[in-house]
């Protein structure tokens, strides 16, 4: 269901087209209608010590680009689109990549034979030479094309043309076989190319969400991404809402090395998030108020409520746990774990981060389960385990004191357990 419940919430977003994803462009080659060059245009700006591109929506193959020679459709690095090497690249490699980058530019031209990719083909047959590269280019910097004002890669029939050639000239897809999202039969993702990245202590290129490489998770004669097969459409689609819940801090929360996301069917003026990491005590107190009324303060009334708690193993996405409810079974939950851990009237509440942390004698010491059970059961209103009682004792062994927020979780697990 979470994929469905992914796909769902992409209608909602403003995603990159198929194959494209939103990445610094740092450079633009300006061209006439002839395709004579104008000039290379800076599109840097200065980020703290050093300058980063525009973000714009640019073709892309996530991480299935290694060491193979595998160019991007009019937007790519020096290598690719001038035949510069970058440092430690051979000179011999960098030429076969820049001939490969101008033959999809043809093969392209080919096919569309738009005025833009003519613009380009024609710079590439006979204009290349007059063009002035700037002295401060870096050839790992990342170059598009611009054409009377237009940039080719925005061109709806140059998108529609490198999400079929991408997919097929680099075996993206495979053979045709039910959605496991949709449930139409479609040609479905050999590896699901769009890495997941911002989860503490994962890979820095990213991880997987969804892959098998060993026998042990093969069955049926299906490797790869065909264990769990997911048509292109569907794939794109979950990973790229995954992402933007990640990089929205209204939808995602970061606690030591987890990350929970939330969301809702229709949208919602309620913050789940600030009453998890920084809950203030006037929303707080409204909150207890209007449960304590019989209200439910809910906007809609039956929204349904979605939360996935992510961690890091090497270069895969762990699921830790997924939930399914409403908000205003949350919201009432939510007002239940701020009145378990309430120590006298008036007092302060405070964030799940806080609760942890009094539980380790330093933050990097929090395991990714400890966040995850606390917050899980916070919009459950499951009672907390008693593992969280025996971690709590044992800090204020260790530290022989027992400090406020130890005091509010040893009462909250109490309560939870109607022992109080």
């Amino acid at each position: 269901m979470l994929l469905q419940r992914l796909v769902e919430y992409s209608q909602r977003v403003n995603l990159p087209p198929c194959l494209y994803a939103d990445a610094p462009v740092d450079w633009l080659i300006d061209l006439d209608v002839n395709g004579a060059p104008r000039g290379m245009i800076d599109q840097r700006q200065a980020s703290g010590k050093q300058k980063r591109g525009n973000l714009h929506a640019v073709p892309t193959l996530g991480n299935l680009r290694t060491s193979a020679i595998m160019p991007l459709l009019f937007c790519d690095n020096g290598g690719y689109v001038l035949g510069r090497a970058a440092k430690n690249k051979k000179d011999e490699r960098v030429q076969e990549q820049h001939n490969a980058f101008k033959q999809l530019v043809a093969d392209c031209h080919q096919q569309l034979n738009l005025p833009e990719t003519r613009a380009v083909n024609a710079f590439y047959q006979r204009h290349f030479k007059r063009l002035k590269v700037p002295d401060d280019y870096d050839p790992a910097e990342t170059v598009t094309f611009r054409v009377n004002g237009q940039r080719v890669i925005d061109l709806p029939d140059v998108q529609q043309y490198w999400a079929n050639y991408a997919a097929t000239a680099y075996k993206i897809v495979g053979d045709p076989m039910p959605c496991l999202v949709c449930g139409q039969v479609k040609p479905v993702v050999r590896r699901h190319y769009l890495p997941i990245k911002g989860i503490p202590g994962g890979q820095g290129s990213g991880m997987s969400l969804i892959s098998a490489n060993a026998d042990a998770f093969e069955s049926y004669r299906l490797t790869e991404a065909f264990v769990s097969p997911i048509c292109l459409d569907c794939s794109e689609r979950a990973l790229k809402a995954l992402d933007a819940l990640m990089r929205n801090p209204d939808t995602s929360l970061r606690v030591g090395k987890l990350v929970y996301c939330f969301w809702t069917r229709k949208p919602t003026q309620f913050s789940i998030v600030q009453m998890l990491e920084a809950p203030d005590p006037v929303q707080v107190k409204q909150l207890l108020e209007t449960v304590a009324r019989g209200g439910i303060p809910a906007q809609p009334q039956a929204n349904e409520f979605y939360a996935v708690a992510l961690s890091a193993n090497s270069a895969r996405v762990v699921v830790r746990s997924y939930l399914e409810t409403t908000l205003p079974a949350v919201q009432r939950n939510l007002a239940q774990w701020f009145r378990w851990q309430q120590l006298h009237a008036g007092d302060t509440p405070v964030g799940v981060f806080q609760l942890a942390r009094a539980l380790y004698f330093k933050a990097d010491d929090i395991p990714a389960h400890v966040p995850e059970t606390l917050i899980r059961c916070t919009l459950t209103g499951n009672p907390l385990p008693m593992s969280l009682l025996q971690l709590a004792i044992r800090r204020n062994s260790a530290e022989r004191s027992v400090t406020d927020n130890r005091a509010r979780l040893i009462q909250a697990v109490l309560y939870s357990h109607n022992l109080l």
